[in-house]
């Protein structure tokens, strides 16, 4: 059902507060045409969940806004929570899709259990094709071996019989699958890492569209990444398809050795699988900021820039603190440091500091503009409350002043006196340029968490806010 809260507003303008005339709005305002005074909820009904965790967005061609994620079900036994994978579905107008779901949640999917004895299924990523088809990938794990999946659903997220020999899914054992992408000839491309003796490679695997193996992509299929080829851990956490069908991943390789830090790593892979040559060391780059002695670095996200070049979003760790504070980076085409992005100290880098008490900011999508301006959204853990929280920087790294307060926007969709946290884990664009935000918001001191959006106004939006929400001018 669709909530109705009144959130409290960390850092936003008088005008978005008070709905005043959108000409007076600026960039990170909430849009008030969109759910109420910008912001929109569905909430679990302790029949079918408990929670509703959002992990990725996706703005169809019609303006609705379509989520992937989790479940929580709701349990009488302590600790032992089931989760299942879960898709959403919102209108352009920030209402709830009631024509949309199977569950007891109006707007909800619950999608059914993969395998049999695992208790948490989680979709991490997902992909739309042409038709209006879902692939959707993630983890099922606990009570046996975890199993990567990957799972083809109708626009309405009905799972796909004719995919995978009519199961509509694939099991992968001992993998950890976290990104998906699709190729101009409708192959599923995954990225994520397999574990064996509990060192974690990483992997890249490509689909045909019925499901099986891709054997004209690495080794039937597969491509394992050594990286320093000394064996140490490695992990991919996003990936990023190139217009001749290759594919960029990124994410983590434990360079000191398994379990003892890591350091930023990425590589790029033609349609076959094989490393490019002209693309970092020999189609693969490992790095750190060289001014930093942090031990522990990973990319979380990546996305292509106009110039042709990717930007990134993760995390480093600084020694003194503990904190693992989140960065930003641009690399060229050829996968070399832009010496041109970010601070004087720290060329190639931008450490934007959002939340000086926070423990820990990760990035949890990273959109880039048509301008090259680079929003970002993170969760954060701080002593006193976590919020919705999102900046936006300049294509040179550096916070744009033009957006929110100082380039940064902070919504608390768990306004107080009773709310606990709201956090931001999942972020789209919209092709009129408005910023959409999803993630939970636990309203209550119950065991009850919200899935809370929000939109936010953007220059590159029309002042009439009837042609954000799905009509044409």
């Amino acid at each position: 059902m669709l909530s109705l809260k009144t959130p409290v507003v960390a850092v936003l303008s008088l005008a978005a507060a008070t709905g005043m005339s959108a000409s007076l709005a600026a960039d990170g305002d909430l849009d008030p045409g969109f759910g109420t005074g910008g912001i929109a909820y569905i909430t679990p009904d302790l029949v079918d969940a408990q929670e509703l965790q959002p992990y990725k967005a996706i703005v169809l061609p019609d303006g609705k806004v379509l989520f992937a994620g989790s479940l929580d079900a709701p349990t009488t036994v302590p600790f032992e929570q089931t989760y299942r994978g879960m898709l959403a579905r919102f209108n352009a107008d920030g209402t709830v899709d009631t024509s949309f779901g199977n569950s007891t949640i109006p707007g909800v999917v619950s999608v059914p259990q993969l395998v049999s004895d695992h208790r948490m299924e989680n979709i991490e990523s997902f992909a739309r094709f042409d038709d209006g088809s879902l692939v959707a990938v993630g983890i099922s794990q606990v009570t046996s071996a975890e199993k990567g999946f990957v799972v083809k659903m109708d626009e309405n997220g009905v799972i796909d019989t004719t995919f995978a020999g009519g199961t509509g899914y694939v099991l992968i054992p001992l993998y950890y699958a976290h990104a998906v992408g699709i190729d101009s000839q409708g192959r599923i491309v995954v990225a994520g890492e397999t574990v064996d003796m509990g060192v974690y490679t990483a992997n890249v695997m490509r689909f045909n569209a019925d499901g099986t193996p891709d054997a004209t992509f690495g080794d039937n299929g597969t491509v394992s990444l050594a990286w320093d080829g000394a064996g140490n851990s490695g992990y991919l956490a996003d990936l990023l398809m190139t217009e001749d069908d290759g594919v960029i991943v990124a994410g983590r390789y434990e360079v000191y050795g398994s379990g003892f830090g890591a350091d930023f790593a990425i590589a790029k892979l033609d349609a076959t699988g094989t490393p490019d040559a002209a693309f970092g060391d020999n189609g693969l780059r490992v790095f750190h900021d060289p001014t930093d002695g942090s031990t522990s670095n990973a990319i979380l996200r990546i996305a292509a820039t106009p110039d042709g070049g990717i930007a990134w979003a993760g995390y480093y760790y600084v020694i003194d603190t503990g904190a693992n504070p989140m960065i930003l980076g641009h690399l060229g085409a050829d996968g070399a440091t832009d010496a041109a992005f970010g601070d004087a100290a720290t060329p190639g880098y931008f450490r934007p500091v959002v939340e000086p008490n926070a423990s820990s900011v990760y990035p949890s999508a990273l959109l880039v503009q048509p301008d090259g301006k680079l929003v970002v959204s993170a969760t954060f853990f701080a002593p006193d409350k976590e919020e919705f929280l999102a900046i936006r920087a300049t294509a040179a790294g550096q916070f744009d002043p033009d957006f929110g307060t100082g380039g940064i926007v902070k919504i608390d969709l768990a306004p107080p006196p009773d709310g606990v946290y709201s956090e931001s884990s999942a972020a789209a664009l919209q092709p009129d340029g408005r910023i959409i935000l999803g993630g939970r918001a636990q309203l209550t001191q119950d065991f009850l968490v919200d899935l809370g959006v929000v939109r936010l106004l953007n220059a590159a939006a029309p002042n009439d806010t009837i042609f954000a929400d799905g009509f044409d001018p």
